[in-house]
């Protein structure tokens, strides 16, 4: 009996590890004390690091290149905002396009990314909104 104890206390010691890291983490906060909104995008659209961007989904079902970027605050008026996006370490084009209808949610910037000979590809980004 003490060891059938024993060894399920070992494997649930195990197992812990292998769940935990099996689990996605939730983005991290962006330091960016001039920007109302920024967010740090990967190739895959998982946002890694955000201020004041709720989530990155696919545009309307692209395969490739198109992004949408939620902005959270309510308060933040696209339409007269400063939006810069830039690719991160990759010889790539990218186009911000805010207060875009971007599958049908108001309060986004639609992202295209585009490689070196201007096809559409999946590039990691960061947006800021100023």
């Amino acid at each position: 009996m003490r060891t059938r104890i024993l060894a399920l206390t070992a494997a649930a010691v195990v197992s812990v590890p292998v769940l935990t890291a099996t689990a996605s983490a939730a983005p991290r906060d962006l330091n960016a004390p001039y920007a109302r909104a920024a967010a740090r995008v990967g190739a895959d659209g998982t946002l890694l690091a955000t201020k004041n961007v709720s989530s990155v989904a696919r545009f309307n079902g692209q395969p490739v290149g198109y992004y949408c970027v939620a902005v959270s605050d309510p308060t933040i008026n696209l339409r007269d905002a400063a939006v810069l996006a830039t690719v991160n370490n990759y010889r790539a084009m990218i186009t911000a396009i805010p207060n875009s209808n971007c599958n049908g949610q108001t309060r986004t910037i639609t992202i295209v990314t585009s490689n070196h000979n201007n096809d559409l590809a999946d590039v990691p980004f960061t947006v800021a909104v100023l």
